[in-house]
């Protein structure tokens, strides 16, 4: 079951977000090298809803679809997250996107860079994962072989 479903069906206002990222490995001359988790421990960060819009300029007319977007922390958890050496503060930014004519099913992005389609558990959690590959730099710039990030994620009310 996918609860993003009924969320934005219900309109929701608030969503829950724990959510763990685990960077891709980095390949050094002894073999993979793990790097250090980001997480935004429970209950996570708060979601707002933002209904879908249209927008017009210039004769032209833009569908915005409707969203769950990240609430800035309050002071008390900004603190936590930056006591936190699991990496809350990689999360500047997180959105969860409805589908639409841009995207067939939700979609989850992290600081504007990474994007991923969750994966819902198949007993009815409201628990998911995902993976994404890390937007592409220059073909000059490649050292290495890319590898994806891995997300877990588990949503509230």
């Amino acid at each position: 079951m996918n609860w993003l479903t009924d969320y934005f069906a219900q309109r929701t206002p608030e969503l829950c977000l724990s959510l763990a990222a685990w960077p891709p490995l980095r390949l050094g001359p002894e073999g993979p090298v793990p790097q250090s988790l980001r997480c935004l421990p429970y209950p996570g960060a708060t979601l707002v809803y933002r209904p879908a819009e249209r927008i017009s300029h210039g004769g032209q007319t833009i569908e915005l679809p409707a969203c769950y977007e990240m609430r800035s922390p309050t002071a008390l958890q900004a603190t936590e997250w930056a006591r936190n050496a699991d990496g809350a503060a990689f999360f500047e930014s997180v959105k969860i996107f409805a589908p639409s004519c841009y995207n067939p099913d939700f979609l989850v992005t992290i600081n504007d860079s990474l994007s991923f389609v969750p994966v819902f558990s198949a007993d009815s959690a409201p628990g998911f994962f995902g993976s994404c590959m890390a937007r592409a730099p220059a073909a000059a710039e490649i050292l290495h072989m890319e590898l994806p990030w891995s997300f877990q994620g588990y949503i509230t009310i």
